[in-house]
């Protein structure tokens, strides 16, 4: 995919330099905020280290956010949907062969060693609708979206393949996407609570067998 590592961890890291100086310290506070979360949970994300991480004031910070709500919901808002349009939503958009995408987006996922921030803390969107869905509706309607972006895109491929013959022409692209989805969320989990990364090969090779029930029969 030619990207390293470092370049999919979440959140992706970016280069703000040619921003305006207010601009930086906001997106700066948005990455340490993002990470925090990610690492630690939204409850137990404190002020005082999304600041030392941010390298910013309380007067930053209140400068542009009101408060620690706030800050965390344009936080996991922007990254969670930067990082998966670079990851699991841009790749979807144009190809007509989503099973090969799939498959070499886990592959490289699996030898490039960018699972290894999964295995110890997870799925950040998983996370996030763990622990905040059912308690903010602001927070269950930004995940409602970050999913409904990566399944439109799996759905459209899905129907494009359809339509060029390379994908069975009996399924519902729909449902298989939201099945795709489910399978993505609920691996990075597993893997957490085993503590073991094979827990994620085993899955790759059950999931890739699945895919390939989606290629028409000669």
């Amino acid at each position: 995919m030619g990207l390293s590592p470092d370049e999919v961890r979440f959140p992706m890291a970016h280069d703000w330099s040619d921003r305006p100086k207010a601009e930086q310290t906001r997106l700066g506070l948005m990455a340490a905020a993002a990470a925090e979360i990610y690492e630690k949970g939204y409850h137990a994300a404190a002020l005082s280290d999304i600041l030392a991480r941010a390298g910013a004031t309380k007067g930053g910070l209140y400068h542009h956010f009101p408060d620690k709500r706030s800050l965390a919901l344009a936080s996991m808002d922007f990254f969670l949907h930067s990082d998966l349009e670079q990851m699991w939503v841009g790749p979807f958009r144009t190809t007509d062969d989503p099973m090969t995408a799939l498959q070499q987006l886990i592959t490289f996922l699996h030898t490039s060693g960018a699972l290894e921030d999964g295995l110890r803390h997870g799925c950040p969107m998983v996370n996030l609708s763990e622990e905040m869905a059912v308690k903010d509706e602001l927070f269950r309607e930004l995940i409602d979206r970050v999913n409904s972006e990566w399944r439109q895109a799996m759905t459209g491929a899905l129907r494009r393949g359809q339509e060029s013959g390379k994908v069975r022409k009996d399924i519902d692209p729909e449902a298989v996407a939201t099945f795709c989805l489910a399978v993505r969320h609920g691996v990075l989990s597993q893997a957490k609570i085993a503590g073991d990364m094979n827990v994620t090969a085993k899955c790759a090779t059950a999931f890739f067998d699945y895919l390939e029930t989606l290629r028409p029969q000669e």
